[in-house]
């Protein structure tokens, strides 16, 4: 039989091999257990041990249980005295010696730490997996409680694989779902809106001839005369006039051409009469002298308001061209009309309604307003920004951002510094103040800016290889131009019809206070006046707006679609696998058990006694 001090020594995690001397003297300094020499009755099971031994004092009863892997042990006594020992959790989980009731300390020749940490490191494992399996066969998430668990190992194979592909199904679409979201796309919405009041757009009027004849000296007319009769084309007609208009001031220019006060024989908003003095001047090098209503610059009026759709209830005007001071290079009469933004810088050389003499024209408008998203969906940059104002160079007069005014500055700082001159064919001023405020890099204190020369072939080559490469995208023009975040724009239907009797032609001839022949007059007239009418033709506004076509909420909702669809997984899910994760503290110290000692075993080092912390 065994005696009681060998299951003693057992239960107490002690092994007698490692003892030095034999016998029960010798177990007894090592184990610390002290007992009588009676025989002892063992009773064993895998779930409970019963021992009683009889002595002269009266039978002791010890009791051991293996329940969740912790050994506890009783003794009773005849006078039915209790005494626990202590189990092997308590044992091990204290920085001493397992001690017992009547024990003395463990000698340190056992190795207690050695065999403390063992079975702790076991006892660790054997808590991990088991919360493992408790959570897999507890979870939300389907499919995984059929991976494990007392069923045929073919079914536990097929449903193994039939949940690593559907979790690596659901994976590669919430990688598709998370790759569309950082795209930024765009959803664009196309919508008509009807408004009861609507502000009036820009309008800008150029008269098609530059310079007034009576203001041209006898030289330049001259030279003029002999440039048409050569055929001479405009390109070179205009380098010229620019090398003659470049030797007079601003001012001086301004009052070579026509002006609107001459023009301008009556002029009327809706029922509301307007003057010269609600037109802002603006010099434009192609057109000279220009005139822009509702211009944002206005200071009378800051906007005007369009109650009503239709003719008679938009800008109603007559003009007088002064036809008789056309210069004989002009090739056409009447005025450029330029529909636009307000605040936004007018190019009447790169499009615009022509209004020929002796005619009414009338202009219908729709209104288009376009709002973009910014930055991270779309490229757009504010219409007022200071901080862009290197991209556009008419912001120094007060002008908006727009597409085609960054566009322009962009060629001409590349002409600028490719060239070494102005093109002038451009509305910027050719003239070192104004090139020195927005190129200040390029234009330097004291460096001359010629105003390119066209009539060279060198320069006229070099114009054009940079228009070229502008048309090509080679200049990043486009790249670095992004378009207005915000930004209004007209589509219009254009027709005329003749313009005037004889006798209104008569009496406004009268009002200009010519002395001529009433047959003079009538033939200047014919050539001179037109009238020019714009309005909306509805108070229906069309409106593109760009919003975002994935936002946080459809995010999730997309991904929860996938992951609920193909696993049954949810946020509630996710939140049990953190709970097992953080929560469980057997889990952790399991998981960094295992993987130091797969560590240590790749590295060929011998395995740590002692326990994780």
């Amino acid at each position: 039989m065994t005696s009681l001090k060998e299951l003693l020594a057992y239960f107490a995690g002690c092994n007698l091999s490692n003892c030095k001397t034999p016998g029960h003297d010798n177990l007894q300094q090592t184990c610390g257990i002290v007992s009588d020499n009676s025989n002892n009755e063992t009773h064993s099971k895998n779930t409970n041990t019963a021992i009683n031994t009889s002595d002269k004092g009266g039978v002791i009863s010890m009791i051991s249980s293996k329940r969740k892997n912790h050994r506890q042990i009783s003794i009773k006594t005849r006078e039915n005295h209790s005494i626990r020992w202590p189990s092997i959790t308590e044992i091990h989980g204290s920085n001493s010696a397992a001690t017992t009731a009547g024990a003395s300390d463990v000698n340190s020749n056992c190795t207690t730490k050695a065999i403390r940490a063992k079975t702790t490191t076991r006892r660790i494992h054997r808590t991990a997996k088991d919360v493992i399996h408790e959570f897999i066969h507890s979870t939300s998430m389907h499919g995984v409680q059929h991976v494990m668990g007392r069923r045929p190992v073919w079914r536990r194979m097929v449903w193994s694989v039939l949940v690593i592909g559907f979790v690596a199904w659901a994976a590669h679409n919430v990688y598709q779902i998370v790759s569309d979201y950082n795209s930024h796309p765009v959803h664009t919405s196309v919508s008509s809106e009807y408004q009861s009041k609507m502000n009036f757009p820009a309008v800008t009027i150029c008269n098609l001839n530059r310079i007034k004849l009576t203001k041209a000296s006898l030289f330049l007319v001259k030279f003029l005369q002999q440039f048409v009769k050569l055929g001479i084309d405009g390109a070179a007609i205009n380098f010229f006039m620019d090398l003659y208009l470049r030797s007079f001031s601003t001012q001086e220019q301004q009052e070579m051409g026509h002006q609107m006060q001459d023009m301008l024989l009556e002029c009327k908003f809706g029922n509301e009469y307007c003057t010269s003095g609600n037109f802002t001047f603006l010099y434009n090098l192609q057109h000279g002298n220009c005139y822009t209503f509702a211009s944002s610059q206005d200071l009378h009026r800051s906007e005007w308001l369009a109650m009503r759709a239709g003719p008679g209830n938009g800008l109603s005007m007559e003009f007088d061209v002064q036809f008789d001071e056309y210069l004989p290079s002009t090739t056409a009469s009447g005025l450029k009309v330029l529909i636009h933004d307000n605040g936004e810088m007018p190019f009447p050389e790169d499009g615009g309604i022509l209004a020929g003499t002796e005619a009414a024209t009338s202009i219908a408008m729709r209104k288009t307003q376009i709002k973009r998203l910014a930055s991270p969906y779309v490229d757009c940059i504010a219409k007022v920004d200071v901080n862009n104002n290197d991209k556009n160079f008419f912001a120094d007069f007060g002008f908006t951002y727009s597409l085609n005014a960054c566009r322009k500055s962009c060629l001409q700082k590349h002409i600028r510094k490719k060239c070494q001159c102005c093109d002038v064919s451009f509305s910027y001023p050719c003239t070192e103040d104004s090139l020195r405020r927005s190129m200040g890099i390029i234009a330097r204190e004291g460096d001359a800016i010629p105003i390119c020369n066209t009539t060279d072939p060198q320069t006229t080559k070099c114009i054009r290889e940079a228009d070229e490469a502008f048309r090509d995208n080679k200049l990043g023009c486009i790249k670095n131009c992004p378009p207005a975040c915000e930004e209004s724009s007209f589509s219009t239907t254009v027709s005329s019809v003749p313009f005037l009797t004889r006798d209104y032609r008569q009496i406004s001839m009268r009002q200009r206070g010519l002395d001529q022949n009433v047959t003079q007059i009538l033939k200047a007239g014919e050539r001179s006046l037109l009238k020019l009418e714009i309005f909306y033709d509805s108070l229906i506004v069309d409106k593109v707006v760009s919003q975002p076509a994935f936002t946080w909420n459809k995010l999730l909702s997309d991904i929860g679609g996938q992951l609920g669809l193909l696993l049954g997984f949810s946020i509630l899910t996710a939140i049990e696998i953190l709970e097992l994760v953080v929560m469980d503290p057997g889990l952790g110290m399991g998981l960094r058990s295992l993987w130091r000692s797969r560590t240590k075993k790749r590295n060929g080092r011998p395995e740590s006694t002692a326990p994780p912390m």
